[in-house]
């Protein structure tokens, strides 16, 4: 919900900013130059990915609403439990388990274990579901930060076409301000488009599809102690110690990014 309200406020902005400056709000307004600029970044993004990944980075939209739901600390205590099970009746058990199980990736994590895979061979099989999983995870974010890319330029180009047209009507002097004025139009939704909103929503998407990737490989660690027998409280254990070096090592970046900004500021 926080994306929503930040698109929001990014309108906002912009439309506060320009009656601050007493300009009247058709002055934002511009058929033309929204079809130049938001259809020309349409059309360069299909050109690149194709109707399907458009649409999935569409579909995306809907994380701003509803994140996908994550409940890693779950997982952990459900596998212990799985293991106790296995443990004391054999993994035919897990059957049951298996019924009620909603995920796509754990159920089938749980059938492998249902069917006594080895640790060696359950291993390569998860990584390679959870790799083509955060794939299709990573394309939302991709095609907006494409997006954000192509933006600006379009803008520019709609900016010099609108001083085409202008320049085309110098007969008429006092329509000059007026169409200047509408031809600029052109590069603010360029800009503001790029960097207010589909910059970020490709950062926040692949942000998304980042934590996604580190919670499949707590599962796949989880599945792979499942299958050597590992105890409950042994896999739990470990599994928290990743999780909690995988939150360490995400500080980590996090700080290493601040860190790398310092000097340009002390600079400034």
């Amino acid at each position: 919900m926080s994306g929503v309200v930040g698109i929001i406020a990014a309108f906002a902005v912009v439309i506060l900013g320009s009656l601050s400056d007493g300009d009247p709000l058709s002055a934002l307004f511009s058929v033309t130059a929204i079809i130049i600029v938001f259809g020309g970044t349409f059309a360069a993004i299909l050109t690149q990915f194709g109707f399907g990944h458009v649409l999935t980075g569409l579909r995306g939209l809907s994380w701003l609403i509803k994140p996908p739901k994550s409940d890693i600390n779950g997982f952990i205590e459900k596998i212990a439990t799985w293991s106790n099970l296995a443990r004391s009746q054999g993994t035919l058990a897990l059957e049951g388990e298996l019924a009620s199980e909603t995920d796509v990736f754990l159920r089938k994590g749980l059938q492998l274990i249902i069917d006594n895979t080895s640790a060696e061979d359950l291993y390569p099989v998860l990584s390679a579901i959870a790799a083509n999983a955060e794939h299709a995870d990573m394309i939302a974010g991709e095609v907006w930060e494409a997006a954000g890319g192509y933006t600006p330029t379009i803008g520019v180009m709609g900016a010099v076409l609108g001083l085409i047209h202008v320049m085309m009507r110098l007969d008429h002097p006092e329509e000059l301000g007026e169409g200047v004025a509408t031809a600029f139009v052109a590069t603010i939704y360029g800009v503001g488009a790029a960097n207010l909103i589909f910059l970020p929503l490709g950062t926040r998407f692949a942000a998304v599809a980042e934590a996604r990737a580190r919670e499949r490989e707590i599962i796949i660690q989880g599945f792979a102690l499942l299958a050597e027998g590992k105890p409950g409280i042994l896999i739990r254990q470990n599994l928290q110690s990743l999780l909690a070096d995988h939150g360490k090592k995400a500080s980590k970046k996090s700080a290493d990014n601040e860190a790398i900004g310092e000097p340009a500021e002390q600079a400034a």
